[in-house]
């Protein structure tokens, strides 16, 4: 799994967001190779790293007044919905169901939303100079 692309096109020079989005993605590329009895405690520690980036990335949207914060707060809430699915798997036992998100759906997720809604994001924080 490699996320070179979407880190290295995402924030188009919003500092911030870069530092945020390469810490998930370190803690992401570890997952794979992480073995079922550390994969639930990894899985764990990138969801909070999720969920921390989400909470930054809506405070900037909310100080900017950035006419897409609805549709983006919504795309944040259904992929963690998806996580915290995981996760109440994974606690029961299902590693497989957790691992199903993290190689197949969060690589191409992230991807989407990166490329669209955290790339329109990006040139407004870079305006607003809160980069």
């Amino acid at each position: 799994m490699t996320f070179h692309f979407w880190l290295s096109r995402i924030s188009e020079g919003a500092t911030y967001m870069d530092a945020l989005h390469h810490d998930v993605a370190k803690a992401l590329m570890r997952l794979p190779a992480s073995k079922d009895a550390e994969f639930q405690e990894r899985y764990d520690v990138f969801l909070a790293k999720l969920e921390r980036i989400f909470r930054a990335e809506e405070r900037w949207m909310e100080e900017i007044r950035f006419p897409e914060l609805k549709h983006h707060r919504e795309q944040h809430a259904s992929i963690l919905d998806t996580l915290y699915h995981g996760r109440t798997q994974l606690r029961g036992g299902n590693t497989q169901f957790g691992r199903n998100i993290v190689e197949n759906l969060l690589p191409e997720w992230l991807h989407f939303h990166a490329s669209t809604m955290d790339s329109a994001l990006a040139r407004e924080l870079r305006v607003a100079a809160l980069t």
